[in-house]
């Protein structure tokens, strides 16, 4: 990379910022003393940005996260920012998804901060490689097309600068720039999706799909597209108290059920696949059958439409015995039977199991 090409990340960042922020901003930057998160930081170095370095040490690689750590720190001195680096115990998780764990305590942090400061917004170091990961791991989870949509340069709380570079780009900007940074050896663990798709499928897809990157980030416009077309169907099928029955039936399940979907959303409400067919199911059900969105929200089956009903809404309740229990008990689709532990048996925490075994 030469220098008009080392100017040019600077430049496009510089105009990010000019985009959404009128005057120059102040960040609270999430630094991990990784490659991306220092070229981030000189970036906002060079272009005299006031920022607060946040460093979170998870203490899950003993010497090599300390040295994280003092990398950060003695760089945010010397490039004139002022740095808050957080430990956290990861110990103490006993079981889960530590990457789930790590991104929530490092965001409640930033907020902390964000809130604290108040800073304009949270500046990370995502780029195009994150982003390709991220739409991939929303394809294989089944998300619909209209959840294709990647991460935002900006949402109103975190700056994305770098989203349109690659990480060869990035590791190019830092060798041009004498910039430092620490290589995380937890990343070449493929147990964690994002560093299987990163470490393993990309690298695969790289010397069988020349391109491919570039493929996967056009299915965000496809997503766009897609949620057009529900926007403008929207009308027909609903308003915002009821989904008319009739007309939605006669759809294919996949695009009745989009848009089953799109009619709750109105109401604030995420909901998973299952609560999704249940809501289809109704379509069919009998006059009078109910389905409970939230605390406040339900859907009720009428003659021609299915309505959302507000206001508190009463569970019923159900007493077991412990007769009813030792037999096995259901009450619609909850089932609890108590089983007596069997000898020969052995039972396993899938979620701690390595395959293959």
């Amino acid at each position: 990379m030469n220098k008009s090409e080392s100017s040019s990340i600077e430049k496009r960042v510089s105009e990010k910022l000019k985009e959404y922020f009128p005057q120059k901003p102040n960040f609270v930057v999430g630094v991990s003393g990784g490659a991306d998160s220092m070229a981030l930081l000189y970036i906002l170095k060079k272009l005299d940005i006031h920022a607060l370095v946040v460093h979170i040490n998870y203490e899950m690689r003993g010497e090599e996260s300390n040295k994280d750590q003092e990398l950060v720190e003695q760089m945010s001195f010397e490039w004139g920012f002022e740095c808050c680096s957080v430990r956290l115990n990861s110990k103490e998780i006993s079981s889960g998804n530590f990457q789930n764990w790590a991104r929530e305590q490092r965001y409640n942090i930033f907020n902390g901060f964000l809130t604290e400061i108040e800073a304009d917004g949270i500046a990370v170091a995502h780029h195009k490689n994150d982003q390709v990961e991220t739409i991939i791991q929303k394809l294989l989870r089944g998300s619909s097309p209209e959840a294709w949509k990647g991460m935002d340069d900006w949402n109103n709380e975190i700056f994305r600068p770098l989203l349109e570079f690659n990480k060869a780009e990035i590791l190019k900007y830092c060798k041009e720039n004498s910039i430092p940074f620490r290589t995380d050896s937890s990343n070449i663990d493929s147990k964690y999706s994002r560093n299987f798709l990163r470490n393993e499928f990309s690298q695969k897809m790289d010397k069988l799909f020349k391109g491919w990157q570039e493929n996967v980030m056009k299915l965000q416009e496809y997503g766009s597209l897609n949620k057009k077309m529900l926007d403008l169907l929207a009308k027909d099928y609903f308003d915002d108290e009821k989904l008319f029955i009739q007309p939605i039936k006669e759809l294919d399940v996949i695009l009745a059920q989009s848009l089953i979907k799109k009619f709750i959303e109105q109401f604030h409400i995420q909901i998973s696949k299952g609560v999704l067919e249940q809501a289809y199911n109704l379509l069919s059900s009998q006059v009078g059958s109910e389905l409970i969105l939230s605390e406040s929200v339900k859907l009720v089956r009428e003659r021609e439409s299915i309505i959302k009903v507000t206001g508190v809404v009463e569970f019923e309740e159900y007493q077991v015995s412990e007769t009813e229990v030792l037999n096995g008990v259901s009450n619609n689709e909850l089932v609890i039977k108590i089983s007596k532990s069997i000898e020969s048996e052995l039972y396993l925490d899938a979620d701690r199991i390595k395959f293959p075994l």
